[in-house]
């Protein structure tokens, strides 16, 4: 009967003993909220010592474990707004336990828009397209006025200057995202004429341009040397690829340019300048 009595007592220490050195981890979640692409390092409690590490996370298929997938602090993207299983295996050289938490995650919104002036200089309205997606609202945010909360908007600018117009678009759980366009509204018209250019294919230099900003119309004339008219455009992005209007390329040599234009501030252009192909 006494040695029953030590017996049991023995098994009932070993066990304690046993099981006072197998290790334990709790996780520790860094938010209760979670959005799609982006990234979130996670971190455990643990006891008795573990000296591995191993996390999972289902459906793998769908996440990403970054870095430290063998460590106490791993960091993980979650690829898709869905609800994930993320696992924890600790073990040491009594033994080993496991944990796991169950995460939802949502879908992060995109944010994407096109933003296009309507002229050149001012006054001008610049028109914004909402392209967003996984979106539940927008909200357009202007660097020189109060926000706005339409899908697509226009917006009025009265005077020169740099712009920046930025849309937030809005998901489930604060999972929103934030796209920008900065521009600049120029304050006067200008135009500057080339004296070279080299119609040789290599995409440098290949046509006579006008550096040009702020114009609204534009015409321009080129002549040969001994007066005989080549080429002539008629809008504001014209140019010359140094052949005649019949396809033929012209010479090396020197050239005339008359251009008359008027720029969005009212200003008026009369140039004449020479320049030279070279082939």
């Amino acid at each position: 009967m006494i040695k029953h009595i030590f017996s049991g007592l023995f098994l009932f220490f070993a066990l304690n003993s046993f099981y006072a050195q197998v290790p334990t981890a709790t996780i520790g979640i860094p938010t209760l909220t979670y959005c799609s692409g982006k990234s979130y390092t996670f971190s455990c409690i643990t006891s008795n010592t573990p000296t591995t590490f191993s996390w999972t996370v289902l459906p793998s298929s769908q996440a990403s474990i970054v870095t430290g997938g063998d460590t106490q602090n791993p960091t993980i993207v979650f690829n898709k707004g869905t609800a994930f299983t993320l696992s924890l295996q600790v073990s040491n050289s009594f033994s080993s336990s496991s944990t796991s938490q169950t995460l939802l995650v949502s879908q992060n919104a995109t944010a994407s828009f096109n933003a296009s002036l309507n002229t050149v200089g001012f006054p001008n309205q610049l028109i914004l397209t909402n392209y967003s997606s996984n979106n539940t609202g927008v909200e357009w945010v202007y660097s020189d006025g109060p926000s706005d909360f339409m899908t697509n908007t226009v917006k009025d600018y009265t005077a020169s200057g740099n712009y920046t117009v930025s849309l937030i678009a809005s998901g489930l759980n604060g999972c929103n995202d934030t796209s920008s366009y900065a521009f600049r509204i120029a304050d006067s018209s200008g135009i500057t004429l080339p004296n070279v250019f080299t119609p040789n294919n290599d995409s440098v230099n290949d046509v006579f341009r006008p550096i040009a900003r702020g114009i609204l119309t534009m015409n321009a004339w080129i002549y040969s040397r001994y007066g005989t008219l080549i080429y002539h455009w008629d809008k504001p992005k014209g140019y010359w690829d140094g052949r005649t209007s019949s396809g033929e390329p012209c010479q090396t040599g020197v050239y005339f340019c008359v251009l008359e234009a008027t720029g969005f501030d009212g200003r008026t252009y009369k140039l004449k300048t020479n320049f030279t192909l070279q082939r």
